[in-house]
This record gives structure tokens, C-alpha cells and sequence, in this order.
């Protein structure tokens, strides 16, 4: 009976297209079961993968999320206490009331980490449904990649607060394919309030609007109200902080000037520990840029009017782009990318490496990431150059699948527009130049 009602919720708040049947359901409560089964039978497991760079930094870390709720129980401001605290305000206050202001977790907090990843895979079933139809995979195969993707599931054991902003982000592509522009630019202000990063997507959001529209007006009402959202949360925070704004340097600026050099999978942190001081201002320069070039061309060249599949395509690209170009990334990072190449399907005929063996080659290289890191920082057996020839092969495979995946899209819109879909005559080969 409870089966019953729990399956006719799901399909009446989360599915409009696609079906899902028992076993979708199974797969979904199983996922979540052996999350908090975990977290009930390993409690030290988030302390030791929090040891770990691949998925704890000092933006991200849950170490530090508890070191500020302990502060906060001993009426202490988290932000006046040196340069420790580098959670949001709201995020800290949230996750100090989920926790009842204790270091320790609780229930609250193990049932909290076990069902994000429960929403997160639904709003990717519901938005394959919106994209793909049919064609589309089933939602029994994303349920089974989500919920049972060792990346996901480390993501969650290691209580990455990124968690949050993942499904919110997700939240914001399944507005965006209803046509809730505006929905998805308040929760994409509130994605960056967060995460820095996240404003980058509203270039090709504001774009899309426009070629739609047609209207400059349009672009400003739309940003707008992006920044209304982003007002409130950071006067709110400015009480939180005790009339503060220390959090905006310690949350943004901190990422923006890499103020904590210390050992991730980006590609900064080596490369500012062998550049001279004298060019450092120079190099955080080129270094922020460069993930931010590609957003305007990106925009215009792949974003067609009426085409909620190219928006989100150039969305998803973005964020593959931002996660080894940004100065902190984590295993969350790579968890929401990775997942979303399901919504993709159209697009695997054109690949030239099919997402089974680039999967194969990131698993490799994921296991070998902090084999390396304990052979350098515990073993002392290796240096530096270890744990970043493994970042930057962990980047190779991740560039190579995004340009994998835009000339896919490219070979796709030529056929589209040039063969008509009831013709007989195959596909020509195209090459790059």
C-alpha cells in the first residue's frame, strides 16, 4: 500500500513524460538505503575521505563546516576567527540547525545526505523525459548509473557540501526545459550564492532569452532578477555575520586570488607554487579568464532559438569547462557533470569514442588519483609531480569528451539541417579540419 502511494507521488511531482516502473522505484530506494546504511555503520567514514584533496578542500570542506558550527553553538562569528570558515552564511546556519548545532551527525544529517542524491536522480530522469521521450534512456538505467556511480556515492560519503548545489542546479535545468525561466534564474542566483562559478551560466540563459525575444529589455528584466535574490541573500548573511561582510572575502574573493595554496585535482596549485611572487597578480588573471572565454562564443555558436536541448547542451559544456579550469574542484564536480551525459543520447551516434570506454579511462584514472596522493603526502615516497601528472590526465580525458561531444553536436545540426530525416540517403562523413 505504502509502495503504491510513494510510487504515484513520484510520477505525479517528478515525471511528465517518462515512466517509472517498480523496479526504477526499487533501484531508488535501494540507493538510498545504502547510503544511510553507511553513514549508520561507517560514522568515521566522511572524517577519512575528508582527509583526502579529491574530495575535501578548504572552499568545500566538511571539516571546517563542523569547526563553524562549533563556533556558532560557543556565540563566536565564524568569519572574525581568522581565515578558516569559507561556507556561505545561510549554508552554515542551515546545516547548524539540520545538525542541532553539534559536531557530531545525527540522524537529520544521514537521512539529509542520503535522499539529495534521491532528487537529484529524479530531476535527471525528469528531465531525459522533457529531452528525449522515448528515445531517451530509461529511467531504470539513470536511476542505476546515479544512484549506484561510485563517484556518487563517494561524493555523498564524504558529505561534500557541493551536494546542495548540485541539486539545485539540476532543479534549474529541469525549469529551464518547462519554460520557468524565471524559477531557474532565482535558483541559479541561489546556485550562486553557493558556488561562485555558477553566474557563468546565466550568459547563455540571458542569450537564449534574447533569441527568443528578441528584446535587450528582456536580458536586463532577467538579470535583474538575478540580482535581486543575490541582494537578499547577502543582507541576510550580513546579519548572520553580525553586520559583516567578511564572508563575501572569505567565501568569493578567496577563490578568485587562490589565497590557499594547497594540493587538488584543478591545475592551479602547482603552478603557483613555482611561479615567482612578482607574477602572480598576472597569472590569477590569465587563470580566471580563461575559464570564462569560451562562455560568449560557446553561447553564440551552439544556442538556436526555441531549443532547450542546444541551451542545456552549452550549460552542460560550460560547467565541464569550469571544473578543471576553476581553482578548487572536487569528486561532486565531476559527479554532476558525468551524470548528465545521459541527457545527451542523440548525440552518441556522432561520438568518435563511445562514453563506455571514456567512462573505463576516468575510472582508471580516478583510481590512481589517490593511490598517488598517499604514495606523495603519507608514504612520502613521491613529490608533487605524482598527484598532478594525475590531474592533468584526469583533465586530458575530461577535454577530450567535451570535444568529443561538440563535434558531435556539430555532426548532428549539419545532418539536420542538410538531410531530410525520411530520406534513404546515408550520412556523409565529415572531417575536421
Amino acid at each position: 500500500m505504502y509502495a503504491v502511494r510513494i510510487k504515484r507521488f513520484l510520477l505525479k511531482r517528478y515525471m511528465n513524460i517518462a515512466t517509472m516502473d517498480g523496479s526504477t522505484i526499487a533501484v531508488l530506494v535501494a540507493g538510498v538505503l545504502l547510503r544511510f546504511s553507511v553513514f549508520l555503520w561507517i560514522p568515521n567514514l566522511a572524517h577519512v575521505l575528508d582527509q583526502f584533496s579529491l574530495f575535501s578542500t578548504p572552499i568545500n570542506s566538511y571539516r571546517t563546516l563542523n569547526e563553524g558550527i562549533y563556533l556558532l553553538s560557543n556565540n563566536l562569528n565564524p568569519y572574525q576567527q581568522g581565515e578558516i570558515i569559507h561556507h556561505p552564511p545561510l549554508l552554515l546556519k542551515f546545516f547548524a540547525i539540520l545538525k542541532n548545532s553539534q559536531i557530531e551527525d545525527n540522524f537529520n544529517t544521514n537521512l539529509f545526505y542520503s535522499v539529495l542524491d534521491l532528487f537529484i536522480c529524479l530531476q535527471l530522469i525528469k528531465i531525459s523525459g522533457l529531452l528525449n521521450g522515448k528515445k531517451g534512456f530509461s529511467p531504470f538505467k539513470i536511476a542505476c548509473f546515479y544512484m549506484f556511480n561510485p563517484f556518487t556515492l563517494l561524493t555523498t560519503f564524504a558529505r561534500s557540501t557541493y551536494l546542495t548545489n548540485n541539486l539545485i542546479l539540476i532543479s534549474t535545468f529541469s525549469c529551464l526545459m518547462k519554460n520557468q525561466v524565471d524559477v531557474a534564474i532565482v535558483l541559479l542566483s541561489l546556485s550562486t550564492y553557493l558556488t561562485y562559478y555558477s553566474w557563468y551560466l546565466l550568459i547563455p540563459i540571458c542569450y537564449s532569452i534574447y533569441q527568443e525575444k528578441k528584446k535587450v529589455k528582456s536580458v536586463i528584466s532577467a538579470v535583474l532578477l538575478f540580482l535581486a535574490p543575490i541582494g537578499v541573500l547577502f543582507g541576510v548573511s550580513y546579519n548572520l555575520s553580525n553586520n559583516s561582510f567578511n564572508f563575501i572575502n572569505l567565501c568569493y574573493v578567496t577563490l578568485i586570488k587562490f589565497k590557499k595554496i594547497t594540493p587538488n585535482l584543478g591545475l592551479w596549485w602547482y603552478f603557483f607554487t613555482e611561479i615567482f611572487e612578482f607574477f602572480n597578480d598576472f597569472y590569477l588573471s590569465v587563470f580566471n579568464l580563461y575559464g570564462f572565454i569560451f562562455i560568449f562564443p560557446l553561447s553564440i555558436r551552439f544556442i538556436t532559438a526555441g531549443n532547450k536541448m542546444s541551451l542545456l547542451f552549452v550549460i552542460w559544456i560550460i560547467i565541464g569547462i569550469t571544473n578543471f579550469s576553476k581553482p578548487y574542484p572536487v569528486f561532486s564536480d565531476y559527479s554532476l557533470f558525468y551524470s548528465s551525459v545521459f541527457l545527451f543520447k542523440p548525440y552518441y551516434k556522432f561520438l568518435k569514442f563511445s562514453p563506455v570506454v571514456s567512462y573505463v579511462a576516468l575510472f582508471v584514472v580516478f583510481l590512481q588519483a589517490p593511490t598517488f596522493y598517499v604514495v606523495w603526502m603519507i608514504l612520502n615516497s613521491g613529490n608533487a609531480n605524482f598527484f598532478y601528472a594525475i590531474s592533468l590526465a584526469l583533465n586530458l580525458v575530461q577535454t577530450v569528451i567535451l570535444s568529443d561531444f561538440l563535434w558531435a553536436f556539430l555532426q548532428a545540426e549539419y545532418y539536420n539541417t542538410h538531410i531530410s530525416k525520411d530520406s534513404e540517403e546515408q550520412y556523409p562523413k565529415l572531417t575536421q579540419l
